[in-house]
């Protein structure tokens, strides 16, 4: 009987596929049909805003992490996001899984106040 992974550990394993370059790993843990930033969005998709971001020289550090149920929030202290003109700001994301995949997320970045 194959184990599902938790909501955390889906995330987490998302996060750990990206920074090693294995997009293919990180999308089989997307549903082919997700929500992101309340749009829509396939796994092209996916593949195509990860590329922009990287071409960016977008640094993601996830500072801390909580989990409730099918959601998993993250902050992060974020280089190189765009618009950001290289300084750093702090990010948080909400992310949705359901049956061992991501199907919703919300991500936003802010100015680091310090």
């Amino acid at each position: 009987m194959a184990t599902t992974m938790g909501p955390g550990d889906v995330v987490r394993a998302i996060i750990r596929a990206r920074a090693e370059g294995d997009m293919d790993a990180a999308l089989a843990l997307i549903a082919p049909q997700s929500r992101d930033q309340g749009q829509t969005v396939s796994h092209t998709d996916w593949r195509q805003k990860w590329a922009h971001l990287m071409a960016a020289g977008l640094e993601v550090v996830t500072e801390r992490t909580v989990e409730n149920g099918e959601w998993v929030a993250n902050l992060y202290r974020v280089h190189g996001a765009p618009g950001s003109d290289g300084a750093e700001t702090r990010g948080m994301d909400m992310v949705r899984v359901l049956d061992g995949r991501l199907v919703e997320h919300w991500f936003f970045v802010e100015p680091d106040p310090a």
